[in-house]
């Protein structure tokens, strides 16, 4: 159960948020508190200080009274101001400190001494309370005593008497641990609601997600055309939902292409099967002389390689994608090009083709074998369409700050609106040349496979004059601090 608590967001958030509320709330309540008692204490401060004034001013005009059998201090007094007063305590201050607004004021006491200490008159002064030698260093001031029990407030009146007044602090006490109280149980009843309510809004704040979610389980179910609906989505969650949309798109044309792959793939394979079946066929139908048998078995063998090109083909296209997040390593690209040419040179010598070669040394950053299957398939394709007696060209360059290496030749060309169009799986250009030479549509997407996984490309590009330029494009560099370019992946 707690585990599942953590792990979920709306529990996380609605935990965090109430802890800080609560926090916050706890901060103002302590700041609160302190004012509140510094208040009380101000109010206790200025009773005092009016009955001391009462208290001096009946030394001053009638010490007789003051220092006779009859020592009526009650009468001098003033009321509590809180009785005195016609402003009513409102309900909250009922709630807050009810000990203070019960009408009982807070009690207080004096006495009277002369020089040498001796009492001179008292009212209600508590046990063990005595004249202190220090209350002469603090006449006409106000303090609490040090061992916190009462707060005190003294004067010099006539003939050198001490006056003093005094309250105990206990009454202040309770009204604080009323204020406390007041405090912990107002807190206490606003967590439940408050976290009831931030779950609510949390809630309505996860409703785009839960939609979100409503999508994806619906592209599950195989509604493979189901999007988000970036209408309803919030401002915060249009970029997302964007991304996600995108992302789906490409998923979805992944699918398709995948599905057309597989259809392809079905086809390439099933017509030199059909083929080889119905030689077989045809072989059982009537007895057949040896020359027949020969030509059959050439045509079945025939369409044997077919399959078999088709089936390494796939396999180099399987191994190209796997190793596209494969190590690679620095290395010089000059002897990979030469190489790649070296291999196709008894093709282009059959169709009468001359190889031109401009290579230089260029250290980039990739895998070798994969980089030889690339130029030899460039370079087979170059051959393969250009006419009789032509020229294929390979030219490596630095270009826009990265190596390039352009194959070219000067045949029909490919019209622009197909230059991407020829490195999809199985594209032909012309399918029957191709399958009279028994090409399967693969090299191409087979090189830009490879180069894609070493962070380049292959693109497609006329040549001057007539025919077909593929630009083998490898990452771009950048610059170390000493200067030197350092190839990236």
């Amino acid at each position: 159960m707690a585990n599942s608590v953590l792990r979920s967001l709306r529990w996380r958030a609605t935990i965090s948020m109430a802890l800080f509320l609560i926090a916050i709330a706890i901060a103002i309540r302590s700041v609160n508190y302190e004012v509140t008692r510094e208040i009380l204490v101000r109010d206790i401060d200025t009773q005092l200080w009016t009955r001391l004034d009462a208290f001096k001013t009946r030394q001053h005009f009638a010490p007789e009274a003051l220092l006779g059998p009859e020592f009526a201090l009650p009468e001098l007094a003033l009321p509590d101001l809180r009785a005195a007063s016609d402003l009513k305590p409102s309900v909250a201050m009922r709630l807050l400190i009810p000990s203070a607004v019960t009408g009982r004021p807070f009690p207080w006491f004096a006495g009277a001494w002369r020089e040498d200490g001796t009492l001179l008159g008292a009212l209600r002064l508590p046990e063990d309370f005595a004249w202190e030698e220090p209350w002469r260093d603090r006449l006409e001031t106000i303090w609490t005593e040090p061992d916190g029990q009462a707060r005190l407030a003294a004067c010099r009146g006539s003939d050198g008497a001490v006056l003093l007044v005094g309250t105990p602090l206990e009454p202040l006490a309770q009204a604080m641990r009323n204020v406390l109280w007041f405090y912990v149980w107002t807190v206490a009843l606003a967590i439940p609601p408050m976290a009831l309510a931030m779950w609510w809004i949390l809630s309505r704040m996860m409703m785009p997600l839960t939609r979100i979610s409503r999508t994806a389980a619906t592209i599950a179910a195989g509604n493979f055309a189901a999007r988000i609906d970036l209408a309803e989505a919030d401002s915060e969650l249009v970029g997302m939902a964007t991304t996600l949309n995108a992302m789906l798109d490409r998923l979805e044309a992944i699918r398709i292409s995948q599905a057309r792959f597989n259809s392809d793939v079905a086809h390439e394979i099933l017509n030199p099967i059909h083929g080889i079946l119905l030689q077989a066929d045809l072989s059982q139908q009537r007895p057949r002389t040896t020359d027949e048998l020969a030509r059959t078995v050439e045509q079945c063998r025939a369409l044997a390689l077919r399959i078999q090109k088709l089936s390494e083909a796939l396999l180099a296209l399987s191994k190209a994608e796997s190793a596209a997040d494969g190590p690679l390593a620095d290395l010089d690209l000059e002897p990979i090009v030469e190489e790649a040419a070296t291999q196709v040179e008894d093709l282009a010598r059959a169709r009468h083709v001359t190889l031109a070669v401009d290579s230089q040394s260029a250290v980039v950053v990739g895998n070798a074998d994969l980089l030889h299957q690339v130029f030899v398939n460039l370079l087979a394709n170059a051959i393969e369409y250009s006419p009789v007696g032509g020229r294929v060209e390979i030219i490596m360059a630095r270009a826009g700050g990265r190596f390039v290496v352009r194959v070219a030749d000067h045949g029909e060309g490919i019209p622009a609106d197909r230059a991407e169009q020829v490195f999809e799986r199985f594209f032909r250009e012309d399918p029957a040349r191709v399958t009279a030479t028994g090409g399967h549509g693969l090299g191409l997407a087979i090189c830009r496979s490879i180069m894609r996984g070493h962070g380049g490309d292959v693109v497609c590009r006329p040549t001057p004059g007539g025919g077909a330029t593929f630009e083998v494009q490898f990452a771009p560099e950048k610059v170390a601090a000493d200067g030197h370019p350092v190839n990236t992946r």
